[in-house]
């Protein structure tokens, strides 16, 4: 049988399939689920039990689902239903959750997330997946296969002996019609096709984790020294697969070796009440990805399937070219303008290309395609250009992206490949020292204010969506100013220089660009106030510390600072950890402390974690300088340092970290010290000397 005829029957087998599941969707209101089991099934939620509720918790799938109103309420949320939409919401904080009936796609905060699985309703009441909406809000989640127990502990809890309250339900006006739910773009899809069921066995050793190339296959083996109790796993917005095995404990070492569509593979003994390996995968785009343990239940095989690029169709208007790239499932493209002004290269990461090239007929940019593959690396598509050079868009589909060339801005072009935006010289003249460059980090917004004269530019956007900016803006302000905006994905540092022919705005990771990051993370905020004894809120407290450390950073040369929150605002411990894992070399949480019941226990105290990959400089060695210095400076009461290895923020941080308590509210006489200016300089002084301490004894990886 020919190629050509192979790929005519796979594409007419393709668009058989797409009509079968278009009519199995048109006529099923819900998925049939099959074994659901009832029977003690346990909630606790910062060690209290939750009994009493009007439907219990229930096994669906092998995962834990609860009655939504029922079990949020209990933490101080609100949940509405809306029958016409079949939608529940769930405020928490200054967090909002929005689900539907029957869809795993929700959307948390205006992004969209996948869940394991979808909301669904079972005799009258509506039962959400437990594991990842509530850690999408930053509680840890747990499973105790012994006791048949779900195990929630709350985000503002710093202290188990000592939990803060929940926060206050949200009472303010809410649109009665949220955003509709859609699929979401750009995520990977688990295709695994057997349940991995839980089967009880004795704690068991996970001794070795093998890399693609020393399996021989697209896959990824775990393997344990006797048989694996469970596994769970879920995918996090980012594309990042988590994969939780219960019962277990970690004898992993690293580092791990990535290939094919994952970039980077780290492990971590999550928790050791019940003991949790837990192994991440950070994964290149969207790629399709399954998990199965071996019939002995001793290797956990992790695989991660191959997009076959079959069909590549163009289409042309008076306007604009597309080309439409079909494959198994979504691709993960990368564009190179490094042809220009010839041709444009779309590379396809995890891809085997089967679509033959092709003339386009009618470009108004292009003019033809070819198709080729890299040896032992990704597909490839080269589309070939006119005399003119296009700007690009970009849409997602559940197996395809559709490329479309079109209209660009003046003299405006930008490098996906380098994240280079580049200004032509020919149509724009700038003196950089007047260039105003605008940092809102936190909003991931980013802009440069150019002098008068850069108007011959036009105003319009770009979409860019290569993972680290989403878009980019060039507007008029007030002023009559052009104004270049970045909306970014992530993190990013912005530079700009000048060549003969362009000036060039380069998206850059901070590691790329400062020798040396420290994050500084001011506890609570907004709905979480903290301790408050003696007319001081900690929350008001320790933002003011934190400040005065950043003043004391910023006028640093050798490092680079930023803060979780300048203001009095919500921000979940899960987004803290993860803000700081963008880029930190060092992450500083400061709190102070407060006990009830004993108003004469005074003195700071330094609280870290340790973790097996901490090698040449700890969180231990780093929470010993910034203890010494701030008794030093204050002379107050040492109460040392406070290993814990339960708080978000210490567990879930990828460098060395601590968190200084730095008094007690609850001590009149100490109370008085910390609302001092002095006082407060002192500390933040302290905090500072242990952090440049630090910059001197350790080198991060980079």
């Amino acid at each position: 049988m020919s190629r050509s005829m192979i790929q005519t029957i796979k594409q007419g087998a393709k668009r058989i399939t797409y009509f079968i599941m278009v009519a199995v969707l048109l006529t099923t209101i819900l998925p049939a689920r099959t074994h659901v089991y009832a029977s003690q099934v346990r909630l606790i939620i910062d060690n209290r039990e939750v009994s009493g509720l009007d439907t219990p918790p229930v096994i669906l799938e092998n995962r834990v689902m609860v009655p939504a109103r029922a079990v949020f309420e209990q933490v101080g949320g609100r949940v509405e239903w809306n029958e016409l939409d079949r939608q529940i919401t769930v405020y928490y904080g200054d967090d909002v959750l929005i689900m539907r009936i029957g869809n795993t796609a929700a959307l948390l905060n205006g992004m969209y997330i996948r869940m394991e699985l979808p909301p669904t309703i079972i005799g009258d009441r509506t039962l959400i997946p437990l594991r990842f909406p509530a850690e999408a809000f930053g509680f840890d989640v747990a499973w105790d296969p012994v006791g048949r127990a779900a195990i929630l502990h709350s985000p503002f809890e710093d202290d188990p002996a000592n939990p803060t309250p929940p926060p206050e339900p949200d009472t303010h006006e809410v649109d009665p019609t949220p955003p509709p739910i859609i699929e979401a773009p750009g995520l990977s899809r688990d295709i695994s096709s057997v349940p991995i069921t839980p089967v009880p066995h004795p704690a068991t050793n996970i001794i070795d984790l093998l890399s693609p190339r020393e399996t021989g296959a697209d896959a990824y083996a775990i393997i344990a020294s006797s048989p694996i109790t469970d596994v769970n796993h879920f995918l996090m917005p980012d594309n990042r697969l988590v994969v939780d095995i219960y019962n277990a404990v970690s004898s992993l070492s690293g580092p791990f070796t990535a290939a094919g569509p994952v970039r980077a593979v780290r492990s971590s003994q999550f928790s050791r009440t019940p003991y949790i390996t837990r192994v991440v995968f950070e994964i290149i785009g969207a790629s399709d990805f399954s998990l199965a343990l071996s019939y002995d239940r001793y290797t956990l095989t992790v695989a991660f399937a191959v997009n076959d690029i079959s069909m590549i169709i163009p289409n042309s208007t008076a306007h604009s070219d597309t080309l439409l790239i079909q494959g198994d499932f979504q691709p993960s493209i990368r564009l190179s303008s490094s042809g220009f002004p010839n041709y444009m290269t779309v590379y396809i990461d995890n891809a085997y290309m089967s679509a033959p090239s092709a003339t386009i007929q009618g470009g108004i940019f292009s003019t033809n395609f070819s198709t080729g593959q890299i040896p032992d690396g990704p597909a490839f598509v080269r589309i070939y250009m006119t005399s003119q050079w296009p700007a690009v868009s970009l849409a997602h589909g559940r197996d395809s992206i559709a490329i479309t060339l079109h209209q660009g801005l003046t003299g405006v072009r930008y490098d996906f490949m380098t994240r280079e935006l580049r200004l032509s010289r020919d149509v724009v003249t700038l003196d950089l020292s007047q260039v105003a460059y605008t940092e809102e980090y936190l909003l991931n917004r980013y802009s440069f204010t150019l002098p008068h004269g850069a108007s011959g530019l036009g105003l319009g956007s770009l979409y860019v969506g290569d993972g680290s900016i989403n878009s980019i803006t060039l507007r008029q302000n007030l002023a009559g100013h052009t104004v270049i905006e970045f909306e970014t994905a992530r993190v990013m540092a912005f530079t700009i220089h000048t060549t003969e022919a362009y000036y060039i705005i380069r998206g850059n990771r901070p590691q790329d660009i400062y020798s040396f990051i420290v994050v500084i993370d001011p506890g609570h905020g907004g709905r979480d106030p903290g301790a408050g004894h003696h007319g001081i809120r900690e929350s008001d407290l320790v933002l003011t510390v934190s400040h005065m450390v950043m003043e004391y950073l910023n006028a640093n040369p050798n490092i680079r600072a930023y803060m979780t929150r300048h203001t009095d605002v919500t921000v979940a411990n899960s987004w803290r950890a993860a803000f700081a894992n963008q880029m930190a070399d060092l992450y500083v949480s400061v709190h102070a402390n407060a006990v009830s019941g004993r108003p004469t226990v005074s003195g700071i105290e330094t609280l870290y974690m340790n973790h097996s990959r901490e090698t040449h400089f700890t969180s231990r060695q780093f929470a010993r300088l910034l203890q010494y210095e701030m008794i030093g400076a204050t002379g107050a009461i040492d109460r040392g340092l406070r290993p814990r290895q339960n708080l978000i923020v210490l567990r879930d941080t990828h460098m060395p970290a601590a968190l200084v308590e730095l008094g007690f509210l609850t001590n009149q006489a100490e109370a008085a010290r910390l609302a001092t200016a002095y006082h407060q300089r002192l500390l933040a002084q302290a905090i500072y000397d242990g952090i440049v301490r630090a910059y001197q004894a350790y080198a991060p990886p980079r």
